[in-house]
């Protein structure tokens, strides 16, 4: 059984009528083709759902009923971050919806030497198009809790601003990979780069800055794979899945 749900930016109150934004409207309305007295579960990213009624089927302002707040939580108790090197327009938009599906809790897109004709104001144009990604994620995977999508910054700036358990490059030249990693964590960031990679100067100054070199298998992963597939290989081994 289809399970619709939809984000609302705001508090919600059990037997309140909510008037749905343009967007959510559509989604319902035109693209789930959800009918008056559909059952739609609802969340606001503070944690927890809220099962609901629909009420209209106006694509432009579908209203709701709030029929009550149900508890539960699907985030995984390890918090990962991901510096993310910026890449092509198609590629960052993948990297952030897989890893928001995969559980992720924050990602930073960064400015590296290989993001190819990227700077940081026009990046910044990409920022709302980014949490939009996000948003749908979590409505798709059944996640309660946004991740915090970072306004595009230096590399340097990003990678000195962790406190984590532990930190990681990803730098195919590495001898370890994660199952060398011998610790019990809850929080972890890792570093993945743009189309080309992370530049040696770059993995230098994340391994000056604390970050272990880690390889991922033997085999080079496109950008947009990388992050996702380290979260995934995360998550099996200290978080939620496996």
């Amino acid at each position: 059984m289809r399970t619709t749900r939809i984000y609302f930016n705001s508090r919600i109150t059990s037997g309140e009528v909510l008037s749905l934004p343009a967007r959510a409207s559509n989604h319902l309305v035109r693209v789930l083709r959800c009918k008056k007295d559909s059952a739609v579960t609802v969340f606001n990213g503070e944690g927890g759902e809220f099962s609901a009624t629909l009420l209209n089927e106006d694509p432009k302002a579908a209203n709701i009923i709030i029929n009550g707040f149900v508890e539960i939580n699907r985030e995984s108790a390890l918090r990962i971050r991901l510096i993310q090197g910026l890449s092509r327009s198609e590629h960052m938009d993948t990297t952030i919806q897989k890893a928001t599906e995969l559980g992720v809790t924050e990602i930073i897109p960064v400015i590296c030497e290989r993001s190819a004709n990227i700077n940081r104001e026009r990046a910044s144009k990409k920022y709302e198009r980014w949490n939009q990604i996000a948003i749908s994620a979590c409505e798709q995977s059944g996640r309660t809790l946004l991740p915090a999508i970072h306004q595009a910054t230096t590399f340097e700036k990003a990678i000195n601003e962790v406190s984590t358990d532990i930190r990681l490059v990803l730098d195919p030249t590495a001898a370890k990979g994660i199952n060398d990693i011998e610790a019990d964590i809850t929080s972890i960031c890792i570093i993945s780069g743009p189309e080309g990679g992370l530049s040696a100067q770059e993995i230098n100054t994340a391994s000056d800055a604390g970050y272990n070199r880690i390889k991922f298998g033997p085999r080079i992963l496109r950008t947009e794979t990388a992050g996702p597939a380290v979260i995934s290989a995360l998550q099996s081994r200290w978080g939620d899945m496996g």
